[in-house]
């Protein structure tokens, strides 16, 4: 598959999985009255098995199976952390958090891709 078409599909799912939390968290939420922190791990969850199969399918066009998702739950759960450590450096500088937010939108992504390129689909 072609680093394009790759990165354009695995954008879209993004959106999707994103989609998702959003929608998981706030259902769990909002009518189910779960804590919202609850709420946000099992949404995390959820999109992030959604997310492990549109991509292994959709933007690297490879098989379901033990050993492609073991790699990608350790670059997803490596993202998180990197989103948490860059959100952390920007406070401890004492920046606004929505620098945070704008660097990991631009850099975790990023890394998440190649990740999965490089690691989880080799």
């Amino acid at each position: 598959m072609s680093l394009a078409r790759s990165a354009i599909s695995f954008a879209a799912v993004g959106v999707l999985s994103t989609l998702t939390h959003v929608c998981v968290a706030t259902l769990l939420i909002e009518w189910l009255g779960t804590r919202a922190p609850v709420a946000n791990g099992v949404a995390f969850v959820v999109a992030t098995l959604l997310s492990y199969v549109a991509n292994t399918r959709f933007s690297f066009g490879a098989r379901l199976g033990a050993a492609t998702a073991g790699r990608f739950a350790l670059v997803a759960c490596t993202a998180g952390l990197m989103s948490m450590a860059i959100a952390w450096l920007v406070e401890r500088a004492g920046g606004h958090y929505a620098l945070g937010i704008a660097l990991v939108v631009v850099f975790v992504p990023a890394f998440s891709f190649i990740g999965h390129r490089t690691f989880t689909y080799r």
